[in-house]
Parts: structure tokens; sequence; C-alpha cells
């Protein structure tokens, strides 16, 4: 992974930041502006004056030309909490082409973990399978790449299967401080998602979806007689690969995938579908921009 985030793709990362529709309170001054009045040197408004107010806001030059006193008002720049949840079940380990769905979706959350310590919000990265695994550590700042580097680097698909939901649980409990939380998945939990979407959400973290999928598992060249075994269940299924079974898989497929998209449309979640064979520089430099997730 060390190998794509050269100096050159980096620095094209440093003009980009991640779009937070929400303000959350920050505990330290960072690059991006809340709408909460504070006494940073962004100029955001006036306000008549009233008795109490410190006088060093009073601005003398429109009470010259008024005779009435105002004081400025300054927009307060905070840092953003990001977490970044990457799925590391058995489903992410599908490879048909030069990577697996998970080494995509680590390559994401690398470079979005970039993206956000350098608008010097704080960044922490977990793990999860049928629950929440390990994580780095809250980050801030640009020296502090390498380690998340590492621990992404360093991670492997287990033999585990998916649960969103254990997951989420889990998450909520440990995690205090509200924030922008990326989930990066394939989605592949037999129970569904929708339950852990909406916690986050009722959490009051803002939350953005991006799913991983491989274009073999959407369109399977099968013909003939097969036993198919769930990589995380180990649940067999003897099937028939003929043309009304493929039809009825396409749409079975299709169903899912929009229904996911349609969620995050009608609860105002950002949303990008991203496969294997997406250029992973394009992914990010363009793709991220136009689905909105970047800016």
């Amino acid at each position: 992974m060390a190998e794509l985030f050269d100096t050159k793709f980096l620095a094209k990362l440093e003009h980009l930041y991640l779009l937070s529709q929400r303000i959350f309170r920050g505990t330290s001054r960072a690059e991006r502006k809340s709408r909460h009045i504070g006494s940073s040197l962004e100029f955001a408004d006036y306000r008549n004056y009233v008795a109490g107010d410190d006088p060093r806001t009073i601005d003398w030059n429109v009470y010259g030309r008024l005779d009435r006193l105002f004081v400025k008002l300054f927009e307060e720049e905070e840092d953003l909490h990001v977490y970044l949840l990457v799925d590391s079940s058995a489903s992410m380990a599908w490879q048909s082409g030069t990577i697996s769905k998970f080494d995509q979706g680590r390559r994401i959350a690398a470079a979005l973990a970039y993206i956000s310590l350098a608008n010097l919000d704080r960044v922490n990265v977990h793990a999860f399978n049928d629950g929440l695994g390990a994580d780095c550590g809250l980050s801030r700042g640009k020296n502090q790449f390498h380690q998340i580097l590492s621990f992404l680097s360093a991670l492997e698909c287990s033999k585990r299967g998916t649960s969103l939901g254990k997951t989420v649980q889990r998450f909520v409990q440990r995690v205090k401080r509200r924030g922008l939380v990326i989930l990066i998945s394939d989605f592949f939990d037999p129970v569904g998602y929708k339950e852990a979407l909406n916690l986050l959400r009722f959490q009051r973290f803002e939350l953005q979806v991006i799913q991983v999928v491989d274009p073999a598992e959407l369109t399977p060249d099968l013909s003939g007689d097969f036993q198919l075994l769930d990589c995380e269940t180990g649940q067999a299924l003897d099937i028939t690969s003929n043309p009304s079974a493929r039809a009825a898989f396409k749409a079975e497929i299709g169903n899912f995938l929009s229904g996911l998209e349609r969620y995050c449309f009608e609860n105002q979640t950002g949303f990008l579908q991203a496969t294997t064979n997406d250029a992973f520089e394009d992914l990010v430099l363009r793709v991220l921009r136009e689905r909105r997730l970047v800016a």
C-alpha cells in the first residue's frame, strides 16, 4: 500500500476535504469552520452590543460612522472526528482480478484518512467482521499517517462472517464523541444493514457508506451444476445455473444493490459503490468528488 501513497499522490489528496453536513463540537481549532460563534480570527457577522459583552469585540470603526455599538462575531474553527470502519470479514477476501474487495476497501480508507489528517481532523480506523475489532487509535496531523497506513497494511481478512448490527452496537458503546462514520463494506450481512445504519443515525453520527463489490459477484459466468459454499457460514447450496437462474440472480442482486443506494438517498447518507476494477487514483480523485463524499 505504501507504494500507492507517494509524495505526488499525497499532494493531490491535500487539496481535498471530507464533506460533512453537520457540525460537531470540537475541542481544538482545525481547518473546518463551524456555525458556532467563537473567538477565532474568521469574521462572521455583527450584532448589537449588550451590557456585559467584551469591549474588545466592539467595532469602533462602525461606531464612528453610525454612533452605535456593534460587536463582531467570528466563526469558530473546530476539528471533526472521523471514524473509518473497514470490513475484514471472509467475504471481503473475494478476488476475481488483481485485487480483492478488502484491498480496495483499505486503500480507500487510507486515502480518506490522509485527507482528514491533512485537514486537522481527528481520525480513527476500526476493523470489523462479526463484531468490532481492533482500531489504530485516534490520530491527528499528517505525521500520523504512517501509523494508520501501517495498521491497514497489517490487517488481514478473517474467516468470520459479517455482523453489522453487533459491530455498530459495540461501536456506539465504545465511542462517546460524535462525528462522521465512513462504513466500508460489501454489506453482505444475512441479517441486513438497515438496523445497524439506523442505530448510527439515531445516535447522531453522520454516516457515509462505501460499498465495495467485485464485478464477478454481480454477473457470475457459471453454467451447469454446482455446489456453492458460503465462505462465511459454511452453508452449501446445490444449484443448476441456467438462463432462468442467472436472470433470477441478476434481479436479486440488483434489488440488493439498489436498495442500499435508495436507503442512503432517502436518509441523506453519502453513498458510493466501488468495484475492485476501478482505478484507485481515479476513484479517489474523481469519483469520490462526483458522489459528493469529498470536495
